[in-house]
């Protein structure tokens, strides 16, 4: 995931969808409080929290820091692997930490290497807000060196609010009721804003005044009970996107207690998180004119058969608007104009969705077919293979707005959605359905921004390509932290770290030993303008036939959709049961291989 949701947090709202649990979801309750009864004060001196009691379903342990922490009672997952699952349980409200408790999901990858190399926990933050960790470190452990692997735990854990954890959940409307607004049509913005605010009404959390307690501050105190619990006297913190705010508040909060922090894909620091949407869309813009110009530029780009990619795209937006969707392979579901954009957005996040972009385009432009696009989008939203839907969306919403103390009014949101529109070259009407904080909770805990002094060295990575978080954001934020140290990469994509490999050293040896960058150092992974694969190459419907093929064969392995494709292009984790030296593997191999090109 490792994102931060595109300015239109609440079209994203209504486009993503709600909680996995459907029974919770239809249960309707009152608007969401306006404070939180138990919410800290945002001027109060901060406990430490490893000070707190041992809570219900947890046994007393020593924290490397003297006081008595929680412990996390880890045991196997529900699926079988070396993954291991367990729970911790946190005050709602840090000032009582006697007080109602609520429980954050965790996951552990422990270390692979002798136990006399460990050397602690590697706690991970995807992204959003709202991106699971617990679900995140499956692709982490697959991606992450092994240096690193082999001498930390990989810790992931669901922040509350969020996923498995006590979480914030809401019965939003899923894949209907969103138009794109045109320049100066008040008239549609406020008819979604109107039904936007009814399904707000409809949020829940448990206990009710998690729904305002739900902010990053929070979650930084939860992040250090998390660090007391599995041992550690110092944290070793990887953010991604959003993470990098939390990784940021930790270090303000508790700079004595960081070991090392790795902000990759950094958030802009700053408590009115409405003023960046400008410098976001920008960043998208500019990240949809690399791929255009890659494309054009590319005799093995499709969209090369039918024309400029900017054109291609302009005639698609008009056809949609026209025929009001386009078809998919699900008889059930269409493409919508607004599914089209959140697409394009969607394939923006990695250069290595370029070609699936480029294809679905040239799909949606020759047979209007939508199929690929709403496929990316899906993935963006965490659409499951069920047609249920992760709590991204909302609790996206929820702490972004507990973080953030403005609330414009409905007269002010409607002036910087149209202005939003109007600064954006390629994504202006999909931008002119933003509400913002509109019918949520006013903030109670306002994000605490600081520059972490006393805090070691931070490593903060900036991708010159990131469309989500501009590269910017990480001089502005290496800048603003006393300790932190920029590095930059020349790439294309959401954050580097695992993705571009001139990276990975620099990271690795930082987590590792401690050791950083020159100042001023980059890397670069645009050496090559070869984006997409040449004629001939593997689509992913053809992986899916031969997933489906090697079923047919014998061999066991999971049913394969093109979103699991989109999400292993290499096709490393969908096939890694098959061993090449077992005979009957050999064989279905050899029974199904002429369904893949070459």
């Amino acid at each position: 995931m490792r994102r931060l949701l595109p300015p239109t947090i609440a079209l994203a709202l209504v486009l993503a969808a709600c909680s996995s649990d459907d029974e919770a979801s239809s249960t309707t309750t009152p608007a969401p409080p306006t404070t939180a009864e138990s919410a800290a004060d945002p001027d109060q001196t901060d406990p430490d929290p490893t000070e707190t009691t041992e809570t219900t379903g947890t046994t007393g342990t020593t924290d490397p820091t003297g006081t008595d922490a929680g412990t996390i009672e880890w045991g196997p997952c529900d699926t079988p692997g070396p993954l291991e699952c367990g729970a911790l349980e946190v005050p709602l409200d840090h000032a009582d930490p006697d007080g109602p408790q609520i429980t954050i999901a965790l996951t552990r990858l422990p270390a692979s290497g002798a136990a006399a190399d460990r050397i602690g926990s590697l706690v991970i933050n995807p992204g959003g807000p709202g991106g699971s960790g617990v679900e995140a470190i499956t692709t982490f452990a697959a991606t992450i060196p092994t240096d690193v692997t082999e001498v930390f735990d990989l810790v992931g854990f669901d922040p509350r609010g969020v996923g498995e954890s006590s979480a914030v959940t809401c019965d939003l409307v899923r894949d209907d009721g969103v138009e794109l607004v045109t320049a100066g049509d008040r008239a549609t913005w406020e008819a979604q804003l109107g039904r936007l605010l009814d399904q707000f009404a409809t949020c829940t959390a448990e206990p009710a005044a998690l729904l305002a307690a739900v902010g990053t501050n929070n979650a930084a105190r939860d992040l250090d009970l998390i660090r007391a619990a599995v041992g550690d006297e110092q944290l070793t913190f990887l953010g991604f996107s959003y993470g990098t705010r939390l990784g940021a508040t930790y270090a303000e909060l508790f700079p004595d207690r960081v070991r090392a922090l790795v902000l990759d894909g950094a958030v802009k620091p700053t408590t009115d998180l409405g003023s960046t949407f400008d410098e976001q869309v920008g960043g998208f813009d500019r990240a949809f004119g690399n791929f255009a110009d890659a494309c054009d530029a590319d005799p093995d780009c499709i969209l090369r058969e039918i024309g400029p990619t900017r054109d291609v795209v302009a005639a698609l937006r008009a056809e949609i608007a026209e025929l009001g969707s386009f078809t998919t392979d699900d008889p059930d579901r269409v493409l919508t104009a607004a599914e089209f954009d959140l697409g394009i957005i969607a394939a923006l996040y990695s250069r290595e969705a370029w070609p699936f972009l480029a294809q679905g385009l040239y799909l949606a432009e020759t047979n209007a077919d939508g199929t690929l696009l709403q496929v990316l989008g899906d993935g963006y939203a965490d659409r499951r293979a069920d047609g249920t839907y992760s709590n991204l969306s909302e609790a996206n919403a929820f702490i972004n707005c507990a973080d953030d103390p403005a609330r414009p009014t409905v007269d002010e949101m409607w002036q910087r959605a149209d202005a939003l529109g109007d600064g954006s070259e390629f994504f202006g009407e999909y931008l002119r359905g933003t509400t913002g904080c509109l019918g949520l909770p006013d903030s109670a805990d306002p994000l605490v921004l600081g520059p972490a002094e006393g805090a070691p060295p931070i490593l903060v990575i900036g991708t010159t390509g990131d469309p989500a978080t501009p590269y910017e954001w990480a001089i502005e934020l290496a800048d603003f932290l006393d300790s932190g140290v920029l590095y930059t990469v020349e790439a294309e994509g959401h954050t580097a770290y695992t993705r571009a490999a001139c990276a990975n050293d620099v990271v690795n040896a930082y987590l590792i030993d401690l050791e950083l960058p020159e100042a001023g150092a980059s890397c670069s992974e645009n050496a090559t303008t070869d984006f997409f694969p040449p004629a001939g190459s593997t689509a992913p419907e053809q992986v899916v036939a031969f997933a489906d093929c090697l079923r047919e064969e014998g061999l066991d392995i999971e049913p394969v959709t093109v979103a699991d494709v989109l999400a292993d292009p290499t096709g490393e984790q969908l096939f890694a049961s098959i061993d090449p030296s077992d005979p009957a593997d050999a064989a279905a191999v050899t029974a199904c291989q002429d369904l893949l090109p070459g």
